[in-house]
């Protein structure tokens, strides 16, 4: 039966006979997709100062990486490796799209990026350092985070930051 899940990591909507693996949007896990009549994305109703200024690097962070991955995406060779980055980049934008949200300030536009490789290995290699950069970060500020919803959205960050890790790990050891 055709039905709707929406994503309570990023709020988007997946519409499909069965429910993702994954959010096809942010890459949220499974259990973060709820059927519409499930669905409650709760967003805190005030925020420390210390969990707004987390937001903001986080935000900072995953521009960073989109960006990143756009530019990997456009100088890679191998057609399928540059598809991969592709949907990594978007991904991260996703990600700073739905930081943003959570403490409601304007979300960012990704800039161009010139400084990556036409080799995919290479790239793999700087997106493993990425990702653990993200996961270090986004679990320090998980601890640090006052807000249960903060907590729960860095947490299910780091799970899929995670992801990305297993792939370049993947990547860069065959």
């Amino acid at each position: 039966m055709f039905a709707a899940f929406r994503c309570e990591i990023c709020g988007e909507t997946y519409l499909g006979y069965s429910k993702p693996e994954n959010c096809p949007y942010c890459g949220a896990h499974e259990e973060y997709l709820k059927s519409l009549e499930n669905y409650e994305r709760v967003m805190p109703k005030k925020v420390t100062d210390e969990s707004h200024e987390n937001v903001l690097k986080a935000i900072d962070l995953e521009i960073d990486n989109a960006k990143f991955y756009a530019c990997a995406a456009r100088e890679t060779e191998d057609e399928l490796e540059a598809a991969v980055f592709k949907r990594l980049g978007k991904i991260e934008a996703e990600h700073a799209e739905a930081l943003a949200e959570v403490i409601d300030v304007p979300e960012k536009d990704i800039p161009s990026y010139e400084e990556c490789s036409t080799d995919s290995l290479e790239n793999y290699r700087e997106a493993h350092e990425r990702e653990e950069r993200a996961i270090k970060a986004y679990s320090k500020f998980a601890s640090e985070a006052k807000e249960p919803e903060i907590k729960e959205l860095f947490e299910a960050i780091v799970e899929i930051e995670k992801d990305h890790l297993a792939l370049s790990e993947r990547k860069t050891t065959s």
